[in-house]
């Protein structure tokens, strides 16, 4: 088979979606020891960091790939094109395969009216991707309830690939802690992602408020992108909050384990990586009791509804005063994150892909 990617934002995209890709870009060269790969780009000088960064995933990747710009997408000869990032960008005349992971751009979830017009546009573009899509792959049962009932799609059209953790480096034992983490010598939370509306940070800060009140001064370290400006106001009058930025592979696995849990209060997610992440790293999670999260975490997981700060400080007080609850989280959350396989995701995607091409062929 021969693949084409729209591959625009591989090289900067660092969260979820980005981790998503690079372990199907992995398991597809591994899987196909015959496929190919052309990969468009938007600039000519992203080529060659392109080139090296496959070549850093999987050696056969990087020879096996082609790198051509995304105005000449639409000429590809390819036998499938896969748009990972959502949406389809440039059409092209093949059969389009899209991952829509999830309809957060198009959906009220900041309570932000202004934005109005933004999603709107992403509402249409939603539409047309659904209209384009030979077939569309998604990451959770929820998500593909979304995309179903919001984007009238037929549901024969959605399948459902599950994500998976067994990418982190569990045998790195030697990675330091960020100095924030370092210094810490009792327990601590820890939250991971971004910091738009969805992520519910404000119910994480009121928890996180509550628990000082009692007298319980237990940090709270942040990994992830930038500070959000309710966060930047916090930060400083609030003593128990710590944001450290980007971490590598290594020291997020460490700091999993470090903290006393991980706190993922998301409203909406798609699928929630971070939770099968600690739970493959060995630690403990608390998170929402919404939208895709209770498939990724099952009965491995403390939870609480999204909007209920005293819910979730209690919750968290909980893992600080009964240690063998924590325990008992963290050898369910093997259990769990043991279900989960990149292997297992790559396989049913590449499955989808032989669909597309065969009903072409069919066609024809």
């Amino acid at each position: 088979m021969h693949l084409a990617i729209e591959a625009t934002k591989l090289l900067g995209e660092k969260r979820g979606i980005g981790r998503y890709v690079r372990n199907l870009l992995r398991q597809f060269a591994q899987q196909r020891p015959t496929m190919r790969f052309t990969m468009y780009v938007a600039r000519a000088e992203d080529t060659a960091p392109l080139h090296a960064l496959l070549a850093s995933w999987h050696e056969a990747l990087a020879a096996r790939t082609t790198i051509a710009m995304i105005d000449t997408l639409p000429e590809s000869d390819a036998d499938v094109v896969w748009y990972p990032w959502n949406l389809i960008t440039t059409a092209a005349r093949r059969p389009m395969v899209v991952s829509t992971l999830d309809l957060a751009p198009m959906l009220q979830l900041d309570n932000q009216w202004w934005r109005v017009l933004k999603r709107l546009k992403y509402r249409r573009r939603y539409l047309r991707t659904a209209e384009q899509a030979s077939a569309i792959l998604t990451i959770s049962e929820f998500s593909k309830r979304e995309i179903v009932e919001r984007l009238q799609v037929d549901p024969s059209r959605v399948t459902v690939t599950l994500l998976a953790a067994d990418d982190l480096p569990l045998d790195e034992t030697q990675a330091p802690l960020p100095d924030a983490a370092a210094a810490i010598g009792g327990p601590c939370f820890l939250t991971v992602g971004g910091q738009e509306g969805r992520k519910n940070l404000r119910t994480l800060y009121e928890a996180m408020a509550l628990l000082h009140a009692r007298g319980m001064t237990v940090p709270l370290l942040q990994c992830g992108p930038g500070m959000s400006a309710h966060t930047r106001a916090l930060y400083g009058e609030a003593p128990w909050l710590m944001h450290v930025g980007y971490v590598t592979d290594a020291q997020l696995v460490a700091l999993y384990r470090r903290a006393t849990a991980l706190v993922f209060p998301s409203r909406y997610e798609g699928f929630g990586l971070p939770v099968l992440e600690a739970m493959r790293a060995g630690g403990a999670v608390i998170c929402a009791d919404a939208s895709s999260l209770p498939e990724v975490a099952g009965d491995a997981a403390l939870r609480f509804t999204w909007n209920d700060a005293i819910a979730l400080a209690e919750q968290m007080q909980r893992l600080i005063t009964e240690p063998s609850v924590r325990d008992t989280l963290i050898a369910r959350g093997h259990e769990q994150a043991a279900r989960f396989s990149w292997a297992t995701t790559a396989e049913q995607t590449l499955a989808c892909f032989d669909r597309a091409a065969t009903d072409r062929r069919q066609r024809r």
